[in-house]
């Protein structure tokens, strides 16, 4: 970017070189100096860009050599001065714009901070603020380690800062800790495993605890699976954390509805536009935007810049849109399709951890929408965690006696 903004003061010109020795021209440039920038050949001609006062010197070596060049187009700020040199308070101030922009970019103007996704970023501008880190400030009187220092001591979570400052924009990159996990063990009180929904009970896994039923029983919802009073070889009665894992076959149902008639809003002509302007901090607004609560907006915003330096400018442009409202009907097949899709989403979203036996469908049309009611046979885990209290002597571990 730096490098484009010296062409481009310096100014710069496209032109091609036509001939059939462009190779050894353009060997020549390079090893005299005349650096010819997104050099591209097509046939036999050479297409580039020169700096202005290489072009005078190229054109000599050109007809030397039998190639023929010609100027496509002239670019930068030499050649805008140059076709306005005779408009003195217009270039005057061209001039005194690029003064003021160069002494604005002294200050810092804008302050990024990056790599936090815990830590609020206002609170490391906060602390960066106290040590005089803010918008509006010079940029080189900066202690960048000292501001560094506080920031990290200031957040405990924060394993590392670093500032950079380059012309107008502060970047705070912080760095931070990774949080040890927190061992807060899950058998803190004894635990029951009950039946979830009725069931008929296909396989076992009981990883703790005392199983009172076995494979092949029906049960109902609430039911005791796995108990946590569990009796050893000594007839001594502990209680436990019950774990496991008890797959059984039950029913599930899913409804999936698809509207045959939809409502379909989208935005109309455009109404009204309103502008803020924000200079540091403080804010002009440019219309208001009175009648507008109803319509569709759109909100655009972007920093101001003069040529490649970012001013401390933000414009924000909201627009506003009638509102179109226009009515979708779908056919027999589109909303069967519809609801189709419908349940094969709720089946992935509900029923990833289990096995379909079996599934009946019933589809009807009914209050303007398709209707698939779907009813399965699956093998789900019906294994459901229920605290008790009892005065039995409880054993927090989580091995097997």
């Amino acid at each position: 970017m730096f490098l484009s903004a010296i062409r481009y003061f310096k100014g710069f010109v496209d032109f091609y070189a036509e001939g059939a020795d462009t190779e050894s021209f353009y060997s020549y440039c390079s090893r005299n100096g005349m650096e010819l920038f997104y050099p591209r050949k097509e046939g036999y001609k050479l297409f580039a860009k020169t700096e202005a006062k290489n072009y005078k010197k190229l054109r000599y070596q050109a007809k030397k050599r039998g190639i023929k060049l010609k100027l496509l187009k002239k670019h930068g700020f030499y050649f805008f001065i140059k076709k306005h040199k005779s408009k003195v308070g217009f270039v005057s101030g061209i001039f005194f714009i690029i003064i003021f922009l160069i002494f604005m970019n002294q200050y810092i103007w804008k302050i990024e901070v990056t790599g936090n996704t815990k830590t609020d970023k206002e609170n490391i501008l906060s602390y960066a603020k106290e040590m005089g880190l803010f918008t509006g400030t010079y940029s080189k009187k900066h202690s960048v380690q000292d501001i560094e220092w506080y920031i990290l001591r200031e957040n405990k979570g924060l394993a590392s800062v670093e500032i950079n400052i380059q012309g107008s924009v502060a970047s705070i990159l912080v760095n931070e800790r990774a949080e040890e996990p927190q061992m807060v063990p899950d058998d803190d009180i004894p635990i029951n495993i009950v039946a979830s929904k009725y069931g008929v009970i296909r396989k076992m896994d009981v990883f703790d605890g005392q199983d009172v039923v076995k494979t092949g029983d029906a049960v109902l919802k609430g039911d005791l699976l796995v108990s946590a009073v569990y009796e050893d070889s000594h007839n001594k009665l502990t209680l436990k954390h019950a774990r496991a894992k008890i797959m059984a076959e039950t029913d599930y149902n899913i409804v999936a509805e698809y509207p045959l008639e939809e409502k379909n809003i989208s935005k109309g002509k455009l109404k009204k536009k309103i502008f803020e302007i924000d200079f540091l901090g403080k804010k002009l607004l440019v219309g208001n935007n009175k009648g507008c609560d109803n319509l569709i907006s759109e909100v655009f915003s972007e920093k101001l810049k003069f040529f490649w330096i970012e001013l401390p400018i933000t414009l924000t442009k909201t627009q506003y849109f009638t509102v179109k409202e226009n009515s979708i009907t779908h056919n027999f097949d589109e909303g069967k399709a519809g609801a189709l899709k419908l349940l094969e989403q709720k089946e992935k979203e509900e029923m990833s951890d289990m096995e379909i036996i079996s599934r009946k469908t019933e589809e009807m049309i009914k209050d303007g929408k398709y209707i698939i009611n779907a009813d399965y046979i699956v093998l789900m885990d019906i294994a459901e965690e229920q605290p008790i209290e009892s005065n039995i002597p409880w054993e927090n571990t989580d091995d097997m006696s």
